[in-house]
């Protein structure tokens, strides 16, 4: 599978915006993934390694309203047939990784100062405590400490820190997103 952002005539913020492909034939063929319904763009896929029909999809919300419509993460259990939200919370989220020690267990990162956390395949997410950086890009699991995640960001530097957080100021650009909200 592939991602492209953008789509091929330019077009930003409607319909054409963005697009998903995959191949079942070692990439010699790609044919064109509809996307959930309202998706701006994609930004990041994950395969469930125990099922390979489960897709974990990041996206970008489109400009609308407080926080923007249709972005978050979807999943699909039929290769990208069809797509439910896993994850709205915060609808511009860059990536979704799979924990490679734990198939259950689903890191997002995304645009408002914001690293996320299920333990049950998507069902539900808590905000990780103690990362407050802008633009957060990509979470990866510490291979030496399963409680210890870093997190990549567009403004150039790594987070380095526990999944059960710390409690430290957040700078968000969304008061909705504060912790216990």
């Amino acid at each position: 599978m592939a991602i492209a952002r953008r789509s091929e005539d330019g077009s930003i913020g409607n319909d054409r915006d963005g697009a998903l492909y995959r191949s079942t034939d070692g990439a010699e063929h790609w044919q064109r993934v509809a996307l959930p319904a309202g998706v701006n763009g994609p930004n990041g896929i994950a395969v469930d390694p125990n099922s390979p029909d489960r897709l974990y999809l990041a996206t970008w919300a489109r400009a609308n309203g407080q926080h923007g419509d249709g972005g978050g993460i979807y999943v699909s259990d039929n290769g990208g047939m069809t797509w439910q939200v896993a994850f709205d919370h915060d609808r511009h989220v860059y990536d979704v990784t799979i924990d490679p020690a734990d198939p259950n267990v689903l890191y997002a990162a995304g645009f408002e100062s914001s690293a996320w956390r299920s333990a049950d395949r998507g069902r539900h997410w808590r905000r990780i405590q103690g990362f407050n950086f802008k633009m957060a890009h990509r979470v990866i699991p510490d291979p030496q400490d399963h409680d210890q995640i870093y997190v990549t960001t567009f403004g150039g530097s790594v987070w380095h820190g526990s999944i059960r957080g710390q409690k430290q100021p957040l700078d968000i650009a969304t008061p909705a997103l504060q912790l216990g909200q």
